[in-house]
Formats: C-alpha cells, structure tokens, sequence
C-alpha cells in the first residue's frame, strides 16, 4: 500500500503543470462566441467573480489535510507531503488563473469570459481529481472526508452569504409587492445552504460509494444555489429595467 500511495503521489505531482489550462489562452478566443452566446454573459462574469471565492476552498482543504500529514510518521507523512505538494501546485495555479480573470473580465468579450470561466472550472476539477485520488489511496478515515467537506463549505457559504446580500440590496428599489416576491425566493436561497450543510452531516462512513453520493449531493446543492441566484437576479434586472 506504501508504495501505491507514493506512486500515486508522485504521478499526480508530475501531472499538475500538464492538467491546468492557463487563463491566458483566453486573449485569443474570438472563435468561440457561438459557444459564450448558449450562455447569458452577466451570469459567465459573475461565475469568474466567484472563482476567486472558490481559492478559499482549496485553502481549506489544504488546511485540513496539513493536519491530518502532521498526525503521520514515516513513509505515510513523506507520501501525505507529496501529495500536498501537488495539490499546493494546483492551487497556486487556479489562483493565478482566478487573479488573471477578474483582473480582466470588465474589458473581455463575452467569448472571452467563457473561455475563462471553462479554464477556471477545468482548474478547479483537476484539484477536485487530485484530491480524490489521494483520500482513496491513502484510506483517509470519515473525520478527515467530513471535515473537509465542511471546510469547503464555511467557504463557500461566505460567498453565498455575500451574494444573498447582494440580492437584498438590488431588491429594496423595486415595489413593495415585487420585493415581497423576491423576498421569498431569497428564503429559499438561506434554505438551500442549511440543506447543504444537513446533507455533509448525514455522511455516515469512508467507503468510496458514500464520499461520490455526498461529492454529488453538495455539488448538486451548489448548481441549484447558482441556478436560482441566476433567476432571481434576472427577475430583478427586468423588473427595474
């Protein structure tokens, strides 16, 4: 098992510079503007504000796995240090991808920012893929999967959090019945971050099949947040329109 993990470890070093997908090839996507218009651009830019939220979820993944290393001896340490390496690796690079985006999307085309936005979700799955890789190769116990699931989350919720805000604030100009409307609609968001934070609590073991319904759970929680915001901002935008 030692050296399955090493292996593993090391491959998944060797691979981070190959899976990251620079942000900057983004300058040259005038080609895809078919591909930006299946998409509504308001919503592509606001997804690379977000990527820069998403950076303190990778932190707080790291930051939970530094402690689990710190717990270990021997080769299992030498084999957890690797494997953080690679993920330290891939977050430096989403961060410089993140950092390049929002520096740049208030002056790129629609083409552009979904050009980046795919980059950056690329980046993001390939930190995901590496992280996986080694909490089942190494047999991290259920504390440790819960833990970071939950850290992810606090991180998360602060930018849900700013952007029900955001929403709130956008929604005082319009009329008292349409606020209303979206008042409830903004109740819906709050219950949507208490389910995904139940559905994190309700992983019961370590086993591989439980870790992928949990993943997909919180993912799915994440689509239906982003979905609804993406409505309800629009209802707004119409209506002051």
């Amino acid at each position: 098992m030692k050296s399955l993990i090493s292996a593993i470890g090391l491959a998944l070093f060797a691979q981070t510079s190959l899976l990251v997908v620079p942000v900057a090839f983004a300058q040259n996507a005038t080609g895809q503007g078919q591909a930006a218009s299946q998409n509504d651009p308001s919503l592509a830019r606001r997804a690379v504000e977000w990527s820069r939220d998403r950076l303190a979820e990778l932190d707080a993944t790291i930051v939970v796995l530094e402690k689990e290393s710190a717990r270990l001896q021997g080769e299992a340490r030498k084999n957890a240090d690797e494997a953080l390496k690679a993920l330290r690796d891939r977050r430096d690079a989403y961060r410089v991808q993140a950092e390049e985006a929002a520096a740049n999307a208030s002056t790129w085309t629609d083409a552009q920012v979904a050009a980046a936005r795919k980059s950056l979700d690329d980046g993001w799955a390939a930190f995901q893929t590496t992280r996986d890789r080694y909490l089942e190769a190494a047999k991290v116990d259920l504390a440790t999967r819960r833990a970071i699931l939950e850290a992810e989350l606090e991180a998360r919720q602060k930018a849900w959090r700013n952007s029900i805000d955001e929403l709130r604030a956008k929604a005082s100009k319009l009329a008292a019945d349409q606020r209303a409307a979206i008042d409830a609609r903004i109740a819906v968001l709050n219950s949507q971050v208490d389910e995904a934070k139940a559905r994190i609590a309700r992983l019961e073991d370590a086993s591989a099949e439980a870790w992928e319904t949990t993943k997909k759970s919180y993912a799915d929680a994440q689509k239906l947040f982003s979905d609804t915001y993406a409505s309800i901002r629009k209802t707004i935008e119409d209506a002051t329109k």
